[in-house]
């Protein structure tokens, strides 16, 4: 009965009816796909953000301790050099007022000044 309503084309309709529902099906599974395939992506570029700007935030802090460690260490150097500044003026003085300056050899005061410098 079908037969003879389809005009003896049952079987190509039957064929043409499957073929349409497997490219339905497949249709609608691409999109799923696609738009899983989306979500995931989107997901995974604001994790990378997200570990982007914690990273950039740990560089920060880092590079701000390193510079406070760097500030109090000149401030240090900075001390250190004007002590020794202050220690060679001061054995310089002792050495200009020294009455034995002119001999030819170290007086007793030339020699405690060098070694103090030791």
């Amino acid at each position: 009965m079908i037969t003879k309503l389809l005009g003896g084309y049952l079987y190509p309709a039957i064929a043409a009816a499957v073929l349409l529902a497997g490219v339905l099906v497949y249709g609608w599974g691409h999109s799923n796909a696609s738009a899983s395939w989306e979500a995931k992506y989107a997901k995974r570029e604001v994790e990378i953000a997200q570990q982007v700007t914690a990273e950039m935030s740990r560089m920060s802090q880092a590079n701000a301790m390193a510079k406070a460690i760097e500030a109090k260490r000149l401030a240090d150097l900075a001390a250190d050099n004007a002590a020794l500044e202050s220690k060679i003026k001061e054995l310089s003085d002792e050495a200009d007022a020294d009455p034995d300056r002119d001999r030819v050899c170290l007086s007793d005061g030339g020699r405690l000044r060098i070694d103090s410098v030791h």
